[in-house]
């Protein structure tokens, strides 16, 4: 009787880690995906104003994609992120990346702080995509 039922955890145990593998091979599958998706976008970004400062893949059980890029905060009024918008509402990846910028342009205006001359926008694609935007060069990332 033990024999039996230590034997079916064994099997269980087996049955979850194979579910587990399979789950971490497709999690792997659509993080590739998002990445080439950003890899793509890069070049129109660029378009927008900004340039590629660094550009790095971190690989593990979770790739992940890192760009920073570097713009004049000049450069991007609210009238002409609207406009960006507006251009690029079709391009999802491109409106986030976006409105993150004018997000971030607002509040720091909130702050009633100076704003500073460069626009650095940090992107980091991994499980959750993640973009950071700075007014200024951060002494800590």
């Amino acid at each position: 009787m033990l024999k039996n039922i230590f034997n079916t955890l064994q099997d269980a145990g087996v049955l979850v880690m194979d579910k587990a593998s399979e789950l971490n091979d497709a999690a792997k599958e659509k993080i590739m995906s998002t990445i080439d998706e950003w890899v793509e976008i890069l070049p129109k970004i660029q378009v927008l104003g900004f340039e590629m400062t660094s550009f790095g893949v971190s690989m593990s059980i979770s790739p992940v994609l890192m760009a920073e890029l570097k713009g004049n905060t000049s450069d991007f009024t609210t009238d002409r992120i609207a406009q960006l918008l507006e251009e690029n509402k079709d391009v999802k990846t491109v409106k986030f990346f976006l409105n993150v910028i004018k997000t971030t342009l607002a509040l720091h205006q909130k702050t009633k702080a100076p704003t500073k001359e460069v626009l650095i926008v940090k992107i980091e694609v991994k499980l959750s995509p993640e973009i950071k935007v700075f007014l200024g060069k951060p002494e800590l990332l």
